[in-house]
């Protein structure tokens, strides 16, 4: 058996940390429902892809002579990782929008979310489609290009859910319950900032070699910016849906002026 570098032990402590996340993910489906705007599911998604790129690492690196089909596998999820979790986090964020409106949100922001939904799926086709064609051929420029845009789809992502929680906080009323969900979203963004930045430097850097690689780099640049950024994000979503009671039925401005109307009585 071959001996483990540093990422193969990172790796083992990601499929640690992931199994006890994926749970509590699991976990939280059941308590609130499985509908894909709410991002339960998205986050489970996310863990399960965790797990299976840890478990690809481990084979790399135990293999000789490791399959193409294992590598691709690996670098594929690597790429598209990122996009689940995103979609999560617009998902939480979608649903404190409805309950803050009534179930009714306003035309430009509903063609907003869903424009997001299109750039994420988008930026999934481009990052298996880099994996496949880098795998192919390290000096393809072809590759690295698609690599780029993927990031840069997801970045601009990033950037609107910051906008969108920021408004949802500032200047939506919201209910207690709904209102904690986009907390929570807000809360685990800084650190969903610095994974972004991380991808965005190691993609764009033409530095040799590229202390920003996922797979070549720095592995405690990779541990730091990456690995536990991710462990922040997805641990802050999870523990804040434990915390959560039906935050679905509450939130909505009917259901605020009604409960003043019963104060004022």
């Amino acid at each position: 058996m071959t001996h483990l570098t540093a990422r193969g032990d990172i790796a083992i402590a990601e499929i640690v940390v992931y199994a006890f996340l994926l749970v509590i993910s699991l976990l939280n489906c059941v308590r609130h429902g499985f509908k894909r705007q709410d991002g339960w599911i998205l986050l489970s998604i996310f863990c399960i892809l965790r797990l299976v790129a840890s478990v690809l690492v481990i084979v790399v690196e135990e293999s000789s002579n490791p399959s193409t089909g294992v590598i691709v596998a690996e670098l594929t999820i690597s790429n598209i990782a990122l996009t689940p979790l995103h979609m999560a986090a617009l998902g939480f964020l979608s649903t404190c929008a409805l309950l803050a409106f009534d179930n009714t949100v306003p035309a430009m922001l509903n063609h907003m979310l869903r424009l997001c939904r299109i750039v994420l799926a988008a930026a999934i086709i481009l990052g298996i489609v880099s994996a496949v064609e880098i795998n192919s051929n390290q000096a393809s420029t072809k590759g690295h290009d698609l690599q780029k845009a993927a990031i840069l789809l997801i970045a601009a992502v990033f950037c609107f859910l910051t906008l969108f929680a920021l408004y949802l906080l500032g200047f939506v009323r919201i209910g207690g319950q709904s209102r904690m969900l986009a907390l929570g979203v807000t809360f685990a963004l800084p650190f969903l900032c610095v994974r972004i930045i991380y991808s965005l430097v190691g993609v764009f850097s033409t530095a040799i070699p590229n202390n920003f690689s996922s797979t070549t780099g720095s592995w405690q640049i990779y541990l730091g910016m990456d690995v536990i950024m991710e462990f922040v994000v997805v641990g802050v979503l999870a523990v804040t849906g434990l915390l959560l009671q039906n935050y679905y039925r509450e939130g909505s401005p009917r259901n605020l002026q009604f409960e003043m109307a019963n104060m004022k009585d």
